[in-house]
């Protein structure tokens, strides 16, 4: 017969807490396993007092999940939907500050937790994040496409970002007819 334990196991660090209530939520349910992560990815980042100033960028969850950033930033557009996280400030690139987050599931400036996830249902987001637009879209720029000159926007070269392939494509196909 094994002899009991009777000394607690001690470990180091902090530990994560996950009620049944969130996960046998339909919001919880729904989540695919790269959100899953990133939502104790979110847990790990978490400290009282703290709640709402989470920074997490797209790059460090990529890392720390090992998976793709783009993945990685569909996860987080899935928990915003879904209600675990609420934006609280939006990036600014230029001085390499990433957005900051608010955990829905933990309190915040000492008020209960806004649960969120309780309001999800299927097709009908709790929240969205506003989508990444190509610096010609966020300046409202419209762009000429001409066979005998190079194509400008407004005096600047063109640089559409996502669909440049396409677009440089499209661009050549003029130019030879």
């Amino acid at each position: 017969m094994a002899k009991s334990i009777s000394k607690k196991i001690r470990r180091k660090g902090r530990f994560i807490q996950k009620h049944e209530e969130w996960m046998e939520s339909p919001a919880y349910r729904d989540l695919n396993p790269v959100a899953r992560c990133l939502l104790e990815e979110f847990q790990r980042v978490y400290l009282p007092g703290r709640n709402g100033r989470l920074v997490l960028s797209v790059r460090q969850a990529s890392e720390r999940i090992r998976a793709n950033k783009d993945t990685i930033a569909r996860a987080f557009h899935t928990l915003a939907e879904h209600g675990y996280i609420a934006l609280e400030k939006g990036e600014y690139w230029q001085e390499s500050k990433a957005r900051e987050w608010r955990l829905t599931i933990e309190p915040t400036n000492g008020r209960e937790p806004t649960d969120e996830w309780r309001l999800w249902q299927p097709g009908a987001p709790v929240a969205s994040l506003p989508k990444k637009k190509s610096r010609s879209q966020k300046e409202g720029r419209t762009c000429t496409i001409s066979r005998d000159k190079p194509t400008q926007c407004e005096g600047q070269q063109w640089n559409t970002g996502e669909s440049s392939v396409n677009n440089v494509l499209q661009i050549n196909e003029l130019r030879k007819r």
